[in-house]
């Protein structure tokens, strides 16, 4: 038993009983302090691969220095491996030992392939991954690249419930973005634009069952994917996002008061009444404070959120009944009430031109804006996945090579459940 053999063994979580550490040195590699661990490791061959004589005779030893993860990216590790070589007596034939530490022809261990793998999946900079493994950059792109299909292939089935949405990325383009819409919010595709016809035809790849098994697309009021979703999904119920349908009634009311504010001076009680304060018009009725007080210092008085809400809207009649169309379409939504969502759509006799403008736009699209009512899916998740995307974009201070952008994405999205398959091919 060798106990140098057995205590780098359990450092360094290798089992492999081929490989014999006989020794250990310190070493400066590449300007840097490393640890250089030496072992043998021997050929197992009993007979010869090509002529399948049984007689070998020793033919030296090839050296390798392999790297291998470590816990301080300062120090890093190496392992130089002394291959034994064989000779075949028959034939002439050289064949070398081999280990599963690392592959044939290679100087990276799978165990650092593997580490390499998990942090590409971290929110990292390929420099800094570079660094902690001590390899280069442009070695971490070239593992990258092997990503690049990660996402499905298979074109006989779809989910039932799709998100559309688009990002900019590379070069500030904008690219396509389909995911699940239920379950795991699983990424389906993305394409490196978001014109009609390229969606068109990926979606054609599709077999017409797979395609007539998709119950509900959920989209923001973007015309044209309203067009795509029809065309490529025959039996699919196209619902509009409600965040986008509350975000265009609050954009407009914002506009509705600032326009009205403008037309007193800025000393006036009126204008300080509508310029400050002005998320509490925004916010649910029902939401509003009634009883706990805080001090206005602009109205120099002791008032609650509801108070505030009300002293400004009684500044003009038509930002009232704004507001009071505003927020009767918001609590529809929430309720699920489509009878009161089509009375508020259609009773906009007393608003401001803005909301006027939003509410002619839904009912041009009154049928998704009532689906979205009574629907429970949104495109909550791809906006969070939107979010996610611009965090690694970020991050990478942006990428000039779209599929290195599509494989960090997938690796960030499998980060909390990684695919066991693909770690073992990468190994």
């Amino acid at each position: 038993m060798n106990p140098i053999d057995n205590n780098i063994k359990f450092s360094l979580s290798i089992k492999d009983p081929n490989v014999i550490f006989f020794s250990y040195k310190h070493q400066f590699i590449k300007s840097k302090p490393a640890k250089v661990y030496v072992a043998n490791v021997k050929a197992t061959y009993t007979r010869c691969p090509q002529c399948g004589f049984e007689n070998f005779s020793h033919n030296g030893h090839y050296v390798s220095r392999v790297s291998y993860p470590s816990a301080n990216a300062s120090e890093p590790v190496y392992l130089e491996l002394h291959k034994e070589r064989l000779i075949c007596k028959n034939c002439g034939n050289s064949v070398m030992a081999t280990t599963d530490l690392v592959n044939k022809y290679c100087n990276i261990s799978k165990a650092t392939r593997q580490k390499i793998f998990m942090h590409l999946q971290d929110d990292r900079t390929q420099t800094s991954i570079a660094l902690d493994n001590s390899v280069s950059p442009s070695t971490v792109c070239r593992y990258l690249d092997n990503y690049d299909d990660l996402f499905r292939r298979n074109y006989h089935s779809l989910p039932e419930h799709l998100s559309m949405d688009e990002f900019r990325g590379v070069g500030g383009d904008f690219h396509f973005l389909c995911i699940n819409g239920d379950g795991d919010h699983e990424i389906q595709q993305i394409l490196p634009d978001r014109f009609k016809q390229t969606i068109i035809d990926y979606f054609n790849k599709f077999d017409s069952t797979a395609r007539k098994q998709v119950k509900t697309v959920s989209l923001d009021l973007n015309s044209y994917y309203q067009d795509i979703a029809r065309l490529v999904f025959p039996n699919a119920k196209i619902i509009v996002d409600r965040f986008h349908i509350v975000a265009m009634m609050t954009r407009s009311f914002n506009q509705s008061r600032v326009q009205i504010m403008k037309e007193y001076k800025k000393q006036s009680k009126e204008y300080r009444m509508l310029k400050f304060s002005w998320k509490l018009y925004l916010k649910h009725f029902d939401e509003l404070e009634i009883k706990k007080t805080f001090f206005d210092r602009h109205l120099r008085k002791q008032v609650t959120q509801l108070e505030r809400v009300q002293l400004g809207l009684d500044v003009d009649e038509r930002l009232l009944n704004t507001y009071n169309a505003m927020q009767g379409i918001m609590i529809c939504l929430k309720n699920h009430d489509k009878d009161g969502l089509v009375q508020y759509l259609y009773n906009n006799d007393k608003l401001s031109s803005q909301m006027k403008d939003v509410l002619t736009t839904f009912k041009k699209n009154l049928e998704i804006v009532l689906n979205a009512s009574e629907s429970k899916y949104s495109n909550g998740p791809i906006e969070g996945i939107n979010r996610m995307i611009k965090q690694i974009q970020r991050t990478a201070f942006g990428f000039r090579n779209y599929h290195h952008l599509v494989s960090r994405v997938k690796l960030q999205q499998m980060r909390t459940k990684p695919n066991k398959k693909t770690l073992l091919e990468v190994a």
